[in-house]
C-alpha cells in the first residue's frame, strides 16, 4: 500500500520537527513537505502532490491558514485538510466547517489520536471536537489568578475595581488580561467573558 503523503505547516520549528519525526515513524505515513507559513502551502503542493495537509491555523507572519483553504480546495479538491490549533476559539471551528476543512483537532491530543485522525480523514471521515470538549479546553490553561480576573470581569466589575480587590497594579492587570487573550485566542476580554458566560463556563 502506498504511504499517505502529508504536508505539515507549523510555525514553531521545534513543534514542526517533532510532528515530522512522529508522523514518519508510522509506516503508513510519509511527510513529503513542510512549511512554516500557510501562504506557502499552495505553491508547494503544485510541485509536490500530497494527500493530506496538516496545518496549524495561525502560522508565520500571523498568516491564518483558514484564509488559504478556499483557494487550496478550489485547485486541489481531492486533498484532505486537517487544521490543528491550541486556541479553542469556537469561531475557528465554525469557519473551518464552512470552508470544507475535513477535520479539526487541538494540540493537546496524543500522537496515537493524531494517527487515527489522519487515517480516518484519508478514508473520507470528518472529525471535529464535541462542543463540550471545546468549552472545557477554553479555560483549561488559565492560572488561578487569571480565572479570578475573568470571573470578576464576568460579574461586571471595572478594571480599576478588579485591580483594587486583587491588590495589583493596573499594569499587572493588563499583563494578566493579555495572557488570558493569548491562551484563549480571543481578541478582547469582553469576548472571552461573553463566551464563558453563554457556554456555562462561568456562572454569574
Amino acid at each position: 500500500m502506498d504511504k499517505i503523503r502529508i504536508l505539515v505547516c507549523e510555525d514553531q520549528k521545534i513543534v514542526l520537527e517533532g510532528l515530522v519525526s512522529s508522523l514518519n515513524k508510522n509506516k503508513a505515513l510519509k511527510v513529503v513537505a513542510t512549511s512554516t507559513n500557510a501562504g506557502e502551502i499552495l505553491p508547494i503542493i503544485r510541485k509536490k502532490p500530497v494527500d493530506i495537509i496538516l496545518t496549524d491555523i495561525i502560522t508565520d507572519s500571523k498568516k491564518n491558514a483558514l484564509d488559504e483553504i478556499e483557494n487550496i480546495l478550489k485547485e486541489f479538491p481531492e486533498v484532505k485538510i486537517i487544521t490543528i490549533t491550541g486556541f479553542p476559539d469556537i469561531s475557528f471551528m465554525e469557519k473551518a466547517k464552512k470552508l470544507g476543512v475535513s477535520s479539526f483537532i487541538y494540540k493537546n491530543i496524543s500522537i496515537e489520536e493524531l494517527y487515527g485522525t489522519i487515517m480516518n480523514t484519508y478514508s473520507g471521515y470528518s472529525i471535529y471536537p464535541h462542543e463540550d470538549t471545546t468549552n472545557k479546553l477554553m479555560l483549561s490553561n488559565l492560572t488561578e489568578t487569571e480565572m479570578k480576573v475573568l470571573r470578576m470581569y464576568c460579574s461586571g466589575k471595572e478594571r480599576e475595581e478588579i485591580a483594587e480587590e486583587l491588590y495589583i497594579s493596573m499594569s499587572r492587570l493588563k499583563a494578566i488580561i493579555a495572557s488570558i487573550l493569548e491562551k484563549t485566542g480571543f481578541s478582547s476580554i469582553a469576548r472571552v467573558a461573553i463566551y464563558a458566560v453563554q457556554n456555562g463556563l462561568i456562572v454569574v
